[in-house]
């Protein structure tokens, strides 16, 4: 059933910045690399959209801020479940990881004097220290990303699905996928392979991310034997713009403008409400706390027309604007939206905290898989602060590139388990061998996420996680198995590629409610109205997650504490 047979010595899956942030560490290594995407190889991927900053403690703006402030704040902002080894790396490394991609091409904004230019984004920052370019940073991190992987003639295939992990005993062989647009069966033979696929955006119906957000990493790991951490943790912003439809989902980051003068978030009295739902009391509190009480207010009944909050960015002046956000407040204009008249901004899902749990190396629990980026976890806990997701994946990129080719030129040769690749083979064909009745994948799809979005989104209780996770078992039992496609051809048959998607996505809601249920308390990112409060006696720990006999086992470990330096 193979109709392609591949060998490299590294797989990268994902192509976005850390994907091709290793594959550049791993080909200078020396190894054979290939990169694979669901989209087009460095034109997709969630590292593009990124808007907040580039948080690296160069000390520019203010010469008081080094890396063991850095550190501080995000264990702070972790809510203290952080890997402190992992944050200890990436805020050392980061001001190597910066003078990188600088050499790589990228260019960032600096004052006329030459130097950098940070700024603060919110109350998680101690000093100002996000380094930017207008308010399209992922744009030049991915050019330079691109240049580079060009110049070294990387190898890399588009729209690839990669849906099977196949293993030599207790380590990685390989992986078995589809080519969307030959239909084609791939059989790909590794000695080592790099996850960098992405979030899970797309489990809940107004997100973040690019529509390929599908959460197919974290299973994939989860399937291939490989330990997951900290999935109840999704950071949920209070940032998207809700009104008018095309536009739904856009961030908008408001925070930035807030020094210049801007309006406060208000709701539908007229009433600024932040400083109440922030344990510190402030205006401008962490990301999470503005989704928090944008639900809150909705829930009280004083939410927008579209179940937001408002804010006005015609109370700073159209140059303010321009200069301040002027990619997207462009972009909002391109759409009809009148930037001199108030916004309806609500929650959205944006950033999966936890994920595969990775060493210092990016290494995975099973050997020769590694992970980098938002699908991996430790580096974030119960939390992130606005920036550190791209000083992460150029810091970890770089070590799991180097790490997996280190390890795949060194290691005896791959043994290729064939009833492993024929069971990989027929599980991505099963759905289109028998004309079904039953629901089309867009409205599993559909389904799921109105499960997720009521029962594991910004507030939590017992019953509806319990509910969400029968609602869940019930869909994968009946509906997953019944599914119709529109059609049973291969070639880009992308009814076909949903339908594994949304297996994907099934499993993995059961992993986040699963986890989200066994936290009985509330900390950072994940918010139980039954438990308000953070219990540190009780849950200063990680949840482990694994497959056993085929059955999800949730363990919680305390954290592993680490002393800076």
């Amino acid at each position: 059933m193979i109709d392609r047979k591949i060998e490299t010595d590294v797989l990268v899956i994902g192509g976005g910045g850390g994907g091709l942030r290793a594959a550049v560490a791993a080909h200078d290594t020396g190894a054979k690399v290939l990169v694979l995407s669901k989209g087009i190889v460095g034109k997709s991927g969630l590292t593009q959209t990124a808007v907040t900053g580039f948080q690296v403690a160069l000390g520019y703006a203010d010469p008081r801020d080094n890396p063991a402030v850095h550190y501080a704040d995000s264990m702070k902002g972790s809510y203290g479940l952080a890997d402190g080894e992992l944050v200890e790396i990436f805020t050392r490394e980061g001001i190597d990881a910066f003078k990188d991609i600088e050499d790589f091409g990228a260019r960032f904004d600096r004052d006329s004097d030459g130097s950098l230019i940070q700024r603060k984004l919110d109350s998680s920052q101690t000093y100002a220290r996000s380094v930017k370019k207008g308010d399209a940073l992922g744009t030049p991190i991915m050019q330079a990303l691109r240049r580079q992987t060009n110049k070294r003639k990387i190898g890399r295939l588009h729209e690839v699905f990669v849906t099977k992990i196949l293993k030599d005993d207790d380590k990685v062989a390989g992986a078995v996928g589809v080519d969307f647009r030959t239909g084609e069966i791939l059989q790909i033979k590794a000695g080592a392979i790099i996850i960098a696929a992405g979030g899970a955006g797309e489990l809940f119906p107004v997100n973040s991310n690019t529509p390929d957000s599908t959460g197919d990493g974290y299973v994939l790991a989860l399937e291939a034997g490989a330990d997951l951490v900290d999935m109840e943790f999704i950071l949920m912003l209070g940032h998207a713009v809700l009104h008018p439809r095309a536009v739904r989902g856009v961030l908008f980051t408001f925070q930035y403008l807030l020094p210049k003068g801007a309006r406060q978030l208000y709701n539908s009295d007229g009433e600024t409400f932040l400083a109440k739902y922030d344990p510190e009391g402030s205006n401008n509190p962490a990301r999470h706390i503005y989704a928090r009480a944008i639900y809150g207010e909705v829930r009280a009944g004083r939410g927008s027309l579209h179940g937001g909050a408002y804010f006005d960015p015609g109370s700073v002046t159209e140059k303010t604007l321009l200069e301040s956000l002027p990619s997207q407040t462009k972009y909002l204009e391109s759409f009809g939206v009148d930037m001199t008249k108030p916004l309806e901004v609500g929650v959205a899902a944006h950033y999966m905290c936890g994920g595969i749990k990775i060493d210092a190396d990016a290494q995975s629990t099973l050997k020769g898989l590694f992970a980098v980026g938002e699908v991996s976890g430790g580096p974030h806990g119960g939390g992130r602060i606005g920036g550190n997701s791209l000083t992460e994946i150029l810091v970890f990129g770089k070590r799991a590139g180097d790490a997996a080719a280190e390890l795949a030129l060194t290691q005896r040769e791959i043994s290729m388990d064939l009833k492993q690749v024929n069971t990989a083979s027929k599980s991505l064909l099963k759905h289109l061998k028998e004309d079904r009745n039953g629901k089309r994948p867009n409205e599993i799809k559909k389904n799921l996420q109105e499960i997720m979005n009521e029962n594991v989104g910004v507030v939590r209780n017992e019953n509806g996680l319990k509910s969400a996770v029968k609602s869940i078992k019930k869909i994968i039992s009946t509906d997953l198995n019944e599914m119709s496609l529109s059609n049973r051809e291969r070639v880009a048959n992308y009814d076909w590629i949903e339908a594994l998607e949304v297996s994907f996505m099934l499993r993995l809601g059961q992993v986040l409610a699963g986890a989200a249920m066994m936290r009985a308390e509330s900390r950072g990112a994940h918010y139980r109205e039954d438990f308000p409060k953070q219990n540190d006696s009780e849950w200063l720990k990680n949840i482990l997650i694994r497959k056993k006999n085929e059955v999800l086992e949730f363990e919680a470990k305390p954290v592993n504490k680490w002393q800076f330096g």
